[in-house]
């Protein structure tokens, strides 16, 4: 089994258009560019959920009864859709096994199968109806505000930047966990408009009450990410490669013509230009254990943005005790085999951990002796939380 984004701004409130003095000394007023780029992203992301709920219904007779795997059923001129049950995904979409299937973010298949379209495909797929309503009212409530100001090629560069880079950050820190969602992307152009705020505060009617409101909205979505399947590493790496990239992409509203306020410019591009060059490469090299780097050497303290159980202090051990674990989510980065010798209370587990960095994203950890006698989920998902810190 295997887990966002006007902007020169109010966020509230649609700010004013600035008249601003163009070269020839004729007015010129601000963005009217046609949103272009957000709706046809929003349409591709909410077709593809349509898919994901056809596929998780294939095979299905609707005539028997209701099951796990697909619990919510509905048909529609012949076509059969269903989703799993809230204790399978409590987001409201389909199973795990569907999610692998489509095209989700998995970084031992990644590294291992030579998969590298997982990192393509996991930023359109969503893990279910909630998680796609999120994203995409952020994606049309910011990302129409920005293509206004700076064009449907700018944001659309950032936002595949960002959710390609969420997604080599996913690979990387949970090689064997199943991620799916737009919310790298979104949580770039969440950090593109905080970048747009710092590049055009002179341009901003209240510029501090945009990055509060900013802040918030960033805050609210880190908390999504702590759920299963939808994971924070794309959203904090989404977050910074957003802003870096909209230093590089996103327009000055009002240029000012003198030689060292365009140089400036061109400087500040180019730096960001060259961050954004170096940091896929250093993601990619880590990701594949290029020079036998270890994505948890390099962050030691990353393993703390992943899935957490909630409430949080909650056990998950206890039925009802929290409203959702991530026992499945973390069951998929590890797993094991046990055997015995004599008796099944002198057993040995052989662990496959998964360890970023490695080849294959796997350490094998023997233990011994282990009863075995009870061997299943419940002792697996244990030895795994004991033995195998990064799981």
């Amino acid at each position: 089994p295997a887990q966002q984004p006007a902007v020169r701004m109010h966020v509230w409130d649609v700010p004013p258009k600035p008249q601003l003095e163009s070269n020839e000394g004729e007015r010129r007023e601000l963005g009217q560019r046609w949103s272009v780029f957000t709706p046809l992203t929003v349409l591709a992301c909410s077709v593809v959920m349509v898919l994901e709920l056809r596929q998780n219904a294939q095979g299905v007779d609707f005539s028997e009864p209701l099951t796990e795997d697909c619990h919510y059923r509905v048909t529609v001129h012949n076509e059969s859709f269903c989703a799993a049950t809230w204790d399978e995904n409590l987001l409201f979409g389909p199973t795990n096994q569907v999610l692998s299937d489509l095209g989700a973010v998995h970084g031992s298949s990644i590294v291992q199968k030579g998969e590298a379209w997982r990192l393509l495909t996991g930023m359109w797929l969503h893990a279910g109806v909630v998680h796609l309503v999120l994203n995409m009212v952020t994606m049309l409530w910011m990302g129409r505000r920005l293509e206004h100001f700076h064009g449907a090629a700018r944001l659309s560069a950032i936002y595949m930047l960002s959710g390609i880079f969420g997604s080599v950050a996913t690979a990387t820190f949970m090689p064997r966990t199943l991620s799916v969602g737009a919310s790298g992307a979104i949580f770039g152009v969440i950090g593109a408009s905080v970048g747009d705020v710092f590049m055009n505060w002179d341009c901003q009617p209240t510029p501090i009450r945009s990055l509060l409101w900013l802040s918030i909205l960033a805050a609210l979505q880190l908390l999504l990410g702590t759920m299963p399947n939808v994971d924070n590493f794309a959203h904090t790496f989404g977050l910074a490669m957003g802003f870096v990239s909209s230093l590089c992409f996103l327009d000055r509203l009002n240029k000012r013509p003198h030689c060292l306020a365009t140089c400036s410019r061109r400087f500040f591009r180019t730096v960001a230009g060259c961050c954004v060059f170096v940091a896929f490469v250093v993601g990619f090299a880590v990701l594949y254990g290029i020079g036998g780097s270890d994505a948890y050497e390099l962050c030691p303290q990353c393993s703390m943005i992943s899935c957490k159980e909630f409430p949080w202090g909650c056990d998950p051990d206890k039925r009802h005790s929290c409203w959702w674990t991530c026992n499945k989510m973390q069951l998929l980065g590890c797993s094991g085999t046990g055997s015995w010798h004599g008796t099944k209370s002198n057993g040995t587990v052989v662990m496959h951990c998964p360890s970023p960095g490695r080849a294959g994203g796997v350490e094998d950890v023997s233990l011994a002796p282990i009863d075995v006698t009870h061997w299943g989920r419940a002792l697996l998902f244990q030895l795994c939380k004991d033995h195998c810190p990064r799981a």
